[in-house]
């Protein structure tokens, strides 16, 4: 994952397999490493230009503090919200499981694009943004949506 603009347009360094993070600034992310698993997004208090799913990638929760993160998802990729949680001892800050107030609009980038909600949770889930473009949405869930 790298995020421009960071570092006078040096990349991030990313995080690692299921590691959580918080946006530090008004940027764009990329997801750019294949399979990355991120527990937990926290948009805090940025206002953050978006998330770029260029690699299949899955986030656990995504919280804010008022703003909403967009995300692109771009031609044959897909963005898998699986719902787990983040606890502050292991990640920095607390996030419940099959939290997404902070995910704004998402947009589908085109031929299998694809969000995919998947959670085993009994619980409502609920998406502030709209979604936009073409591609495929797949729900996996006990949860009401």
């Amino acid at each position: 994952i790298t995020a421009g603009g960071v570092a006078n347009g040096t990349p991030a360094g990313s995080p690692q397999n299921n590691w959580a993070f918080t946006y530090g600034g008004d940027y764009t992310i990329t997801a750019d490493a294949a399979d990355r698993i991120i527990t937990a997004i926290n948009v805090a208090g940025t206002t953050p230009v978006g998330l770029n799913i260029a690699q299949n990638t899955v986030v656990g929760s995504i919280i804010t503090r008022g703003n909403l993160l967009p995300v692109t998802i771009n031609a044959g990729k897909s963005l898998t919200l699986n719902g787990n949680n983040a606890v502050a001892a292991n990640h920095g800050f607390d996030s419940p499981a099959d939290n997404y107030t902070g995910l704004g609009n998402i947009a589908l980038g085109g031929a299998n694009a694809a969000l995919i909600i998947q959670s085993a949770a009994p619980a409502k889930i609920t998406l502030a943004g709209n979604i936009n473009g073409g591609g495929i949405i797949t729900v996996k869930t006990d949860a009401a949506i």
